[in-house]
Parts: structure tokens; sequence; C-alpha cells
């Protein structure tokens, strides 16, 4: 028999794990579920065109956004890796960053809440990196204070997502 769903997925019980980005994790505002596509196969005939299964899925990238800490502890984490990876100063920069205990890569957990605030989803994202850094906006024109904030967008390998 069905399971009966008697509430709607809150967009607020959320939280993110990121080993390598302690201070990421805690200041995460908002993070989107990506994307999985598939192309079917075009198979041509004579007389008509049929599609098949594709034999494979595309993952769009993971973005977070984050407000950023006073002393920007969070955006510098982000900064460090890319830097280390991307444009290290020295040979010596990428070899540190690629035999810490972090590596290149590291996984990202996103753990989903229900109505109770329980644990009730967990996706994992395999092998993540980032590949982007936005901006930050500062404006002194503002009425409200508006803390800062940054996106991050990584690329993974793969995710699942399983039910606890």
């Amino acid at each position: 028999m069905a399971e009966i769903i008697n509430n709607y997925l809150s967009p607020t019980n959320f939280s993110v794990s990121i080993q390598r980005l302690p201070h990421v994790e805690f200041f995460t505002q908002k993070l989107t579920i990506p994307d999985v596509t598939s192309s079917p196969v075009n198979l041509s005939s004579p007389l008509k065109g049929f599609y098949s299964p594709p034999s494979e899925l595309s993952y769009s990238d993971l973005t977070l956004e984050m407000i950023v800490d006073e002393n920007m502890n969070n955006y510098k984490e982000i900064l460090d890796w890319m830097e280390g990876y991307g444009s290290p100063e020295s040979t010596d920069q990428y070899k540190r960053i690629a035999e810490s205990k972090d590596g290149l890569v590291s996984d990202i957990i996103v753990l989903v809440t229900n109505s109770h605030k329980n644990p009730h989803l967990r996706f994992t994202f395999t092998n993540c990196f980032p590949t982007s850094l936005g901006s930050i906006s500062l404006d002194v024109n503002v009425q409200d204070v508006a803390y800062a904030t940054s996106s991050i967008t990584f690329r993974y390998d793969v995710f699942k997502m399983e039910q606890l």
C-alpha cells in the first residue's frame, strides 16, 4: 500500500555538512538541489523517428548561498581552496593542498528534516570542488542592514538521495 503523505516539504528544514569547510556550513542560507537531466537517443528509421532511453544522466552544478561572516573566514576557506588548485603561487602550494587530509575534493552532505525536525532525507554529493565564488556587494546606501552574502558553485561526480 502506498504511503500517505500529509505534509509538504519545507524549504527551511535543511542543514549542510562540508568537512573541509566548517565556516561555510554554519552560514549557509540557501541551497538548490540540482537538476538531473537525460537526453533520449534518437533512433532513425525510413518511416518515423523513434526514441530510446538514454544511457547516462547529466547533473547540474550544486549552488549554495552563505552569509559572509565579519572576518570573512568562510569566504577565505573557499578562496584558499580554489587558489590552491586553480592558481597556486608555487608547485609546493598545490602539493600541500593535494596531499592534505582534505585533498582537492570533498563530499557535501545535505540533510533534510521533516515537519517534526527529524532527519528524513540525505543527499550526498561526491567529490565536490568549487568552480565559482560569487561576488560580495557592499553598499552604504541601504536603509536596513542586509548582511553580505556570496554564492558558491560546486562541481561533483554524482549525488545520491536516501531516505533515513
